[in-house]
């Protein structure tokens, strides 16, 4: 029998070698000024159809529904015979039915109307951009993918204008002129996850350390990338040595520093994998002139968007990951995801300042986080915490209440536990003992962790049981 086997197995190996190649996703901006991109999907094999194309709604940390699909125009579909393979919207999901049955989908191709979108959507961090000299895309504002392959491997080929350098936070490197860059994605996850920037007015610095920094600026204003990118540097440094972990070879900061549209909102920062886009408006550039106030705002703001890419982004609760596109996930432990990454930042900056100074800034913080609490409406403060945490999943920043009740209370459950853990073990351990394990589970594991499994390994990393001081901030505070 072993001839007829080997045999078998001769004849299908390259047929399996072939359904696991990579996608090709090809992304063309031709034309400076030119408000569309155009992508195409190419599949190394023909996919059978009737094949469903998505467009994100929503993204990791996003907490809310965005329309991307409303800006897809052009959407064509051809078989291996160049053939035009019908396409067909779905009337309420960002979804396309490609192809009829008993057809073979080989290329899809659309574009995005830049324009349009950074004009309709109105927090700037959720948008992608588009100037005579400058694009910024963000990954799940301009990618789609075809329902079930989202864990193939994906090759990226980009094209800009003449001499226009690019930038790919999939291969972070400060790039020449010329055009064309190439880079690959584990999965869909970190394609949508990732940012390309181009053009002759994106200013790039290098910033070297243990986790190597790529400071990426455009700006329609005065800015010193240098001071700026030294803050960066610090809040990555702090982060780093807070978590004692490198899990990525290298981190982006993109930052964009822009004339306010009229009611378009420029408050809020956004953690990728590897990456941070800042997108604000011009009054916050940092300058020689800046006051230390506003470059210590910057170097938490950096410090806590970086600290994300830890947590939630490596260490997480269920439902965060793995991640729905369509529709925005509810999730039970966002007070986790922004309370317990925001503590970490906390500490990380804390740690690096004079005793005084640290226990000044922490008091601050936490001072902060319950003026939140004590000034929240009655019918916030009453709601148990997992259920403003689901509420959250929806409204976080469009009702910015839930946003920053649900991070208060997680960072002081964080700031809590910390505390017990400190006095219950002398000063030996601390919470960040208790987090450098969760990120090591993680790691391991590959998977969300339930609450009594975080329980179980802070208890094991700390010999401290914080069950109590869980159980007491998932009621409603008392007064």
């Amino acid at each position: 029998m072993r001839t007829p086997i080997c045999a078998l197995l001769l004849l299908f190996l390259p047929h399996a070698l072939r359904a696991q190649a990579p996608l090709s996703y090809q992304l063309a901006y031709a034309v400076p000024g030119d408000p569309h991109i155009h992508i195409t999907i190419i599949f190394p094999e023909p996919l059978n159809t009737p094949a469903a194309l998505v467009m994100p709604r929503t993204y990791p940390g996003g907490y809310e529904q965005i329309p991307y699909d409303s800006f897809v125009e052009q959407l064509h579909a051809f078989s291996s015979t160049k053939k035009s393979l019908s396409v067909a919207r779905e009337p309420d999901g960002p979804r396309w039915t490609i192809g009829e049955q008993g057809e073979h989908l080989e290329r899809i191709e659309y574009q995005i109307d830049l324009a349009q979108m950074e004009t309709r959507i109105l927090p700037s961090v959720e948008t992608s951009k588009v100037r005579p000299r400058y694009v910024g895309l963000l990954g799940y504002s301009v990618f789609a993918f075809i329902d079930g392959l989202e864990d193939r491997k994906i090759n990226l080929h980009i094209t800009a204008p003449q001499s226009w350098p690019i930038l790919t936070t999939l291969n972070p490197q400060i790039p020449a002129p010329t055009a064309i860059a190439d880079a690959s994605a584990p999965n869909y996850y970190a394609l949508a996850d990732s940012e390309i920037l181009m053009g002759p007015d994106l200013q790039l610095r290098q910033f070297l350390g243990k986790i190597p920094l790529i400071f990426a600026v455009y700006s329609e204003t005065a800015e010193d990338l240098e001071l700026d990118g030294q803050l960066a540097r610090q809040a990555l440094d702090r982060v780093q040595t807070y978590f004692a972990d490198t899990p990525f070879r290298q981190y982006t900061v993109q930052l964009e520093l822009l004339r306010p549209l009229l009611n378009h909102d420029y408050g809020f920062s956004q953690e990728h994998l590897d990456s941070g886009t800042f997108s604000f408006s011009s009054e916050r550039a940092i300058t020689a002139q800046s006051p230390q106030q506003a470059r210590n705002v910057n170097l938490f703001n950096y410090a806590h968007h970086m600290a994300h890419s830890w947590i939630p982004k490596r260490a997480y609760g269920i439902g965060y990951f793995p991640f729905t596109w369509e529709m925005t996930p509810v999730i039970d432990t966002i007070w986790f995801n922004e309370g317990f990454g925001r503590y970490a930042a906390i500490e990380a900056i804390a740690q690096g300042l004079p005793p005084q100074e640290a226990a000044a800034f922490r008091a601050q913080q936490l001072a902060r986080l319950r003026h939140i609490l004590d000034t929240a409406p009655p019918f916030l403060r009453n709601m148990p915490l997992e259920v403003l945490s689901r509420e959250a999943s929806f409204l976080y920043a469009s009702d910015f209440r839930t946003g920053m009740n649900v991070f208060a209370r997680g960072a002081l459950m964080a700031a809590e536990m910390d505390n017990e853990i400190r006095t219950k073990t002398a000063g030996k351990k601390s919470l960040q003992d208790a987090l450098q394990a969760l990120l090591a589970w993680s790691a391991q594991n590959h998977r969300a962790f339930q609450i009594k499994e975080m329980l179980n390994i802070f208890h094991a990393a700390t010999n401290v049981d914080v069950q109590d001081i869980l159980d007491h901030w998932m009621h409603p505070p008392t007064n």
